[in-house]
């Protein structure tokens, strides 16, 4: 549960497309036309790992792919970097190389030793408050003058920039289409996205388990997580009105939350060292280094508390 907490995007992220199929319909979806048809998908795998940096994982979650290629080449990799900072990064392509270098170092690692590094086909899900406007071109962080010098590395990545679009507007398989609305759901909560939860939940709860996870109360969770109390009231309502059932696991839910190891005194002081921490002028990214808690989660737990002591 405390992982739960302090990763909510990591978690919610590798629950769904660690499903093979809702992955490639993910992929499908966003990939150029020259490589999804180059691709044989009916070899994609995935491998167990994250590279992303630890103190940068409740906004970044990543995974990887091996997929043959219908050439009958060596295997490639497809790497997704799920970016969920509000605001756009320019520094993003610094960082996903030095991931890229990271699954190579792995592959390098191997016995025996490679004669070849295998290419990897970077892909980068954004869904901040603004729209990106960076390029994604790693030359292009270094002066214009210099960008043609052949010792200056170059590397493009994919970008998937959702923060303009509708929550309609998300394409794949139901599980990585509803992860794509709550993902955007939690970097614009003001978009009209609870109608079509609710009927994305509603159709989940009809089909039979898989994989022995329980992806319903994965998603509930990750709203209990990234919403704030109005916005969780409000959904609850309309699944109390048309999935019944799936509205009474979201208040089961919310209470284990609760209990889940913490005490309501622990969540009062946990809310005054946060109070403490902004009135001291420290900024929401160092706050999540260090307690691990995101500023809508700070709000639910202070509007939580407020609650108690009214």
């Amino acid at each position: 549960m405390a992982e739960d907490l302090h990763h909510p995007h990591d978690v919610m992220v590798r629950a769904v497309l660690s499903d093979v199929t809702e992955a490639a319909s993910f992929l499908q979806a966003h990939l150029s036309e020259e490589v999804r048809q180059g691709l044989n998908w009916s070899t994609l795998k995935l491998v167990e790992g994250s590279f992303v940096d630890e103190d940068l994982r409740a906004s970044e979650a990543d995974l990887l792919y091996e997929v043959e290629h219908v050439s009958g080449h060596a295997p490639l990799w497809l790497y997704i970097l799920i970016e969920h900072q509000s605001t756009p990064d320019r520094w993003m392509r610094f960082r996903l190389l030095k991931y890229c270098c990271r699954i190579w170092d792995m592959q390098l690692a191997e016995r025996p030793l490679p004669r070849e590094l295998r290419p990897i086909v970077p892909l980068v899900l954004y869904q901040g408050e603004r729209r990106w406007a960076h390029s994604t071109e790693f030359a292009d962080l270094f002066a214009a003058s210099v960008r043609e010098w052949p010792w200056v590395p170059r590397f493009v990545h994919g970008l998937i920039d959702q923060s303009a679009m509708a929550p309609d507007d998300m394409q794949g398989e139901l599980k990585a289409r509803l992860m794509q609305v709550l993902l955007l759901a939690a970097s614009h909560p003001e978009r009209p996205w609870r109608t079509l939860v609710v009927q994305l939940l509603d159709r989940l709860s009809s089909l039979p388990p898989s994989g022995g996870i329980n992806y319903v109360r994965v998603f509930l969770l990750y709203i209990l997580h990234t919403q704030e109390r109005d916005a969780i009231k409000t959904l609850q309502d309309a699944l109390r009105q048309h999935a019944p059932a799936i509205g009474e696991d979201l208040m089961t839910y919310a209470q284990e939350l609760v209990k889940a190891g913490r005490t309501e005194g622990e969540i009062t002081v946990e809310v005054r060292i946060i109070e403490n921490l902004l009135h001291e002028g420290m900024e929401w990214t160092a706050i999540e280094r260090v307690t691990g808690i995101t500023e809508a989660q700070f709000q639910a737990l202070k509007q939580h508390v407020e609650a108690l002591n009214a």
